[in-house]
C-alpha cells in the first residue's frame, strides 16, 4: 500500500482556485486572531502597565472544568491567607527566598527576622480583631455553601445560578477581607529586599517570587498564542498550530459553554445558546487540520518540501504491480476478464 505524502495529499484535497483561496485566507486570519491577542497581551505585561493575566477569566469559570480551572488560581478562596498559621508560614517562606537569593549574610537575616515578626505581630492584631472575625467566619460558611452546590451533581440550574451569582458577591468580599494582609505581605516583602546591598542588587538581579501555575499559564497563554498565530499565518508546520489552537479553543469553550441550565458567562460579547465565536473558530480550526492549505500557500513546501519530493521519488508508481496480482497491466489499464466460469479452461467442455 503506497504511503500518502503531504504533496500528494494537497492534489487530492485541492478543492478548486477559489475553495483553496478562501481556506488559506481562512488560516491566515484565524491565525493573525492568535498573533495579535498574543502580542497585545505580551505588550501589556512588558509596558510595566496592567500585565495579562487568566485569572479573572478562570475565577469565573462555570462549565464542567470549572473545579480544573480554578484549581489553576493559587489559594483562589483566599482559605490559606485567612487562616493565621498558613499566612505566617508563606510570610516565612517568602522572606527565606528573599535572603537566600540575594545571599544575605547573617546580619542581614537578623535583621529580616525582625521584620518578620513586625509583620506576624501585624497578623495577631488583625486575626483577634472581632470585627474581622465575624467577616472570616461569615465568608468561610457562605463559601462552603457555594461549594456544596457546585459540587453536587443534581443541582437544578436555578441553584447552579444562585451559586454562581453568590460566588461573584463573595469574590467581592474575599477582596475587601484580604485586601490589609496583601498590602502587609507586600510591605514585608519590599522591607526584606531593601536589607540587601548595592553590590546584591547588581549581582543577584531583581527579585522574582516564585512562579506558580497560575504564572506558567499566562506565559504559555501569551507565547503560544504568538507561536501558534505566526505559523497559521506563514503555513508552517502544517497541521500542528491548527491542532494547537483548536485544543485551546475548546478549552475556553468548556470553561465557560452557552449550555442551557448554566449560568450565563459575564464576559460574552452578545447572547448565545450552545454556539459561540469560541466553538466556531475551534470548528474552523479543526478543518484546517485535515486540509493542507501550508501546501498550497506556505512555508512547507520552501522547509520540507525538498523531504517529501524525495519520499515520492523513491517510493512505486501507484499502479505498478512487480507482483502480476492487481489486475492492472504496466501502463495502468485494467486487463480484460475471461468469460469462462471459474476451474474450466477455454474450449473445455463444462459438461
Amino acid at each position: 500500500m503506497q504511503r500518502s505524502t503531504p504533496l500528494a495529499a494537497s492534489r487530492r484535497y485541492y478543492p478548486g482556485f477559489l475553495g483553496a483561496l478562501f481556506l488559506v485566507l481562512l488560516r491566515i486570519a484565524i491565525g493573525w486572531h492568535f498573533l495579535y491577542e498574543g502580542v497585545e497581551k505580551i505588550q501589556s505585561t512588558q509596558r510595566g502597565g496592567k500585565p495579562f493575566t487568566a485569572e479573572p477569566y478562570l475565577r469565573a469559570s462555570t462549565g464542567p472544568l470549572a473545579p480544573y480551572f480554578r484549581g489553576i488560581v493559587p489559594d483562589v478562596n483566599s482559605v490559606a491567607m485567612l487562616q493565621k498559621p498558613r499566612l505566617k508560614a508563606a510570610w516565612a517562606d517568602e522572606v527565606d527566598r528573599i535572603a537566600d537569593h540575594y545571599g544575605f549574610d547573617q546580619a542581614q537575616r537578623d535583621k529580616a527576622a525582625a521584620e518578620l515578626r513586625q509583620g506576624e505581630e501585624y497578623a495577631d492584631i488583625w486575626f483577634s480583631d472581632k470585627e474581622m472575625a465575624e467577616k472570616t467566619e461569615k465568608y468561610f460558611a457562605e463559601l462552603r455553601h457555594v461549594l456544596e452546590i457546585e459540587g453536587k451533581p443534581g443541582a437544578l440550574s436555578y441553584e447552579r445560578e444562585r451559586a454562581a451569582a453568590k460566588r461573584k458577591d463573595l469574590d467581592t468580599e474575599r477582596k475587601a477581607l484580604i485586601a490589609d494582609l496583601q498590602a502587609k505581605g507586600k510591605s514585608l516583602r519590599e522591607a526584606v529586599i531593601k536589607l540587601a546591598t548595592p553590590q546584591q542588587l547588581e549581582t543577584a538581579g531583581p527579585y522574582v517570587p516564585a512562579w506558580t501555575k497560575l504564572d506558567q499559564v499566562n506565559a504559555l497563554t501569551m507565547y503560544g498564542l504568538v507561536a501558534m498565530g505566526l505559523c497559521l499565518v506563514l503555513g508552517l508546520f502544517g497541521p500542528l498550530p491548527a491542532l494547537a489552537g483548536a485544543v485551546f479553543l475548546g478549552q475556553i469553550y468548556l470553561s465557560m459553554p452557552p449550555w442551557p441550565g448554566l449560568p450565563a458567562n459575564p464576559l460574552a460579547e452578545g447572547h448565545y445558546l450552545i454556539v459561540n465565536k469560541n466553538l466556531i473558530e475551534m470548528l474552523a480550526c479543526l478543518v484546517l487540520v485535515f486540509v493542507p492549505t501550508s501546501s498550497w500557500i506556505g512555508l512547507d513546501p520552501l522547509f520540507f518540501g525538498w523531504m517529501f519530493r524525495r519520499r515520492e521519488a523513491t517510493e512505486p508508481p501507484p499502479h505498478a504491480n512487480p507482483g502480476g496480482g492487481s489486475g492492472r497491466n504496466a501502463g495502468g489499464d485494467v486487463k480484460p476478464i475471461p468469460h469462462t466460469k471459474p476451474g474450466f479452461s477455454k474450449g473445455s467442455d463444462p459438461r
